[in-house]
């Protein structure tokens, strides 16, 4: 008998810490859900603004017009330091400064503080 009651007290342990187990595991998965859901929902929200953001190219596409970047000159400032700070990766920058005096109908290099630039 005393047998039987030691192997019955092992039983309920082991049945105890099986549930302990399985909450520990419904706990690890209740989180991951959690986790997964705040993922996805930032996905959807990021692109969501994509999507809102992207719309002001197409808008300005349907109006014909284009969005220009301008820039103020500050002392200091030269045409040819402007044109090699905004001309882009791999572009040539006596060309792009060429173009910034096209756009602007500039006659001459030379600059005033103060003046604002629109960029091609």
């Amino acid at each position: 008998m005393y047998m039987n009651e030691q192997l019955f007290q092992n039983s309920a342990v082991l049945v105890k810490g099986n549930y302990v187990l399985k909450n520990r595991r419904y706990r690890k998965a209740t989180r991951m859900l959690g986790l997964l859901t705040v993922a996805i929902l930032i996905l959807i929200v990021s692109l969501c603004i994509s999507l809102v953001g992207g719309d002001s190219d197409v808008y300005a596409a349907a109006n014909g017009s284009h969005l220009k970047q301008s820039v103020e000159v500050a002392k200091g400032d030269t045409l040819w330091s402007i044109a090699n700070h905004y001309a882009g990766k791999g572009r040539n920058v006596r060309e792009y400064m060429n173009e910034v005096k096209q756009v602007n109908e500039l006659k001459s290099n030379v600059l005033q503080v103060g003046q604002v630039l629109i960029l091609p």
